[in-house]
């Protein structure tokens, strides 16, 4: 597991409404900040990076394939399946999966109301559900599918096993998590390591000396550690792969 640092996102430097932190992971009021610049700056998700908008199209189309799948081997198949979507962020994915997938009902989770914005109006409002999902989601609802895409960099190992272990509970039987990844580590050294630790210290410098301002992101994280993160979670049959996304997503799932 290795940290690493982000500038901008959509085109929008972190600096242009934030002050950065290089040892703190970004807190809700961050992301809150940031969807209301992203919200100046574009008016809907067609307006948004047309190579991003046509990455994201691709892991929805695979992720409606797994959906579809998954409930047609549930023991109520034909019934809409209920997916809760941890981290919906701009809601890029929902909008495309309610689309892909007529009648599924649809819940989402996010730390910040603001970035609600655009996905508030095609999910009804007792579907949407703001702060740390094992909070704010009701214990006795329970999901054919949950997914985080994106979202697990921002967790320490320690507690996103215990987040996932929650999570896992909120299955109905036979029913999977799948975990998407951006920040997939391809491999983990030694000397790879030395190496990262090396330009941390440079990226601190340049952080704290004002000439490259940068905010501690997250973790990236091996496929192995991935594996044994689902396992220490409880999760079975776990599987996993990489997406042609343009992105290379990793992805990895786990049963009930």
């Amino acid at each position: 597991m290795r940290r690493f640092y982000q500038e901008s996102w959509q085109g929008i430097p972190f600096t242009s409404f934030s002050h950065l932190s290089f040892f703190h992971l970004a807190e809700p009021r961050f992301y809150g900040a940031f969807y209301e610049e992203l919200f100046k700056r574009y008016k809907s998700w067609e307006n948004l990076p047309k190579e991003w908008r046509d990455n994201k199209d691709k892991d929805a189309d695979w992720l409606a394939d797994q959906i579809k799948t998954l409930a047609a081997s549930l023991p109520e198949s034909g019934t809409p399946p209920r997916v809760l979507s941890i981290g919906s962020g701009v809601g890029y994915m929902e909008k495309a999966l309610i689309a892909k997938i007529p009648g599924i009902e649809l819940h989402v989770n996010e730390p910040s109301t603001v970035g609600m914005k655009w996905l508030r109006k095609h999910i009804p409002s007792e579907r949407i559900y703001i702060g740390l999902p094992w909070i704010c989601v009701p214990a006795d609802l329970h999901f054919d599918l949950i997914y985080l895409s994106a979202v697990d960099y921002g967790i320490p190992n320690r507690e996103l096993i215990r987040a996932l272990e929650m999570l896992r509970e909120q299955l109905s039987p036979g029913g999977e998590l799948i975990c998407i990844s951006a920040s997939l580590l391809q491999e983990d050294s030694f000397v790879g390591g030395l190496v990262n630790v090396l330009k941390n210290v440079i990226r601190g410098f340049l952080h704290y000396s004002g000439v490259r301002r940068q905010q501690f992101w997250g973790w990236r994280r091996t496929r192995k550690e991935y594996n044994r993160i689902l396992r220490s979670a409880g999760f079975s049959h776990i599987e996993d792969g990489v997406l042609d996304d343009g992105f290379e997503s990793y992805w990895i799932r786990g049963k009930h």
